[in-house]
């Protein structure tokens, strides 16, 4: 996977990958970013969230589920000091349409260890834990 993130101005960066969608990256405004894009830690949330999200959808889809909507909010424990990693990830998902709690459990397991690289890779040095609801 190839991704080319270019500076367009002191702590702005344009990050642009193989889909040719232009992503805006900036630092945190107490290192000098403005607010001209996103912080590269949230990407990191981004792309969890979007991985379990599409996997989780795609697990209930293939068991013939139906889902009218996810949604994955993410929270996380990180260090004081520098470097300030991430040491425990929290995912909470609302999951709305007609399923019950074993499939939705079933397809974040499924998701968190197998499917989704992103959470899996992730989950090996910083602990993903996770919460669900269910909406009718």
């Amino acid at each position: 996977m190839k991704v080319v993130v270019k500076q367009k101005e002191d702590f702005h960066f344009i990050g642009k990958g193989e889909a040719g969608i232009e992503l805006p990256i900036d630092a945190a405004a107490y290192v000098g970013g403005k607010g001209r894009g996103v912080r590269p830690p949230e990407l990191l949330f981004h792309s969890i969230a979007g991985c379990m999200g599409i996997h989780v959808y795609e697990a209930l889809h293939k068991a013939g589920k139906k889902v009218d909507d996810i949604v994955v909010e993410t929270d996380a424990e990180r260090k004081d000091t520098y470097p300030k990693v991430f040491t425990k990830i929290y995912l909470k998902f609302t999951i709305k349409g007609d399923v019950t709690e074993q499939d939705v459990k079933d397809a974040i397991e499924t998701s968190l260890n197998k499917t989704c690289s992103i959470a899996y890779m992730i989950n090996q040095v910083a602990p993903i834990s996770y919460e669900f609801k269910i909406e009718k």
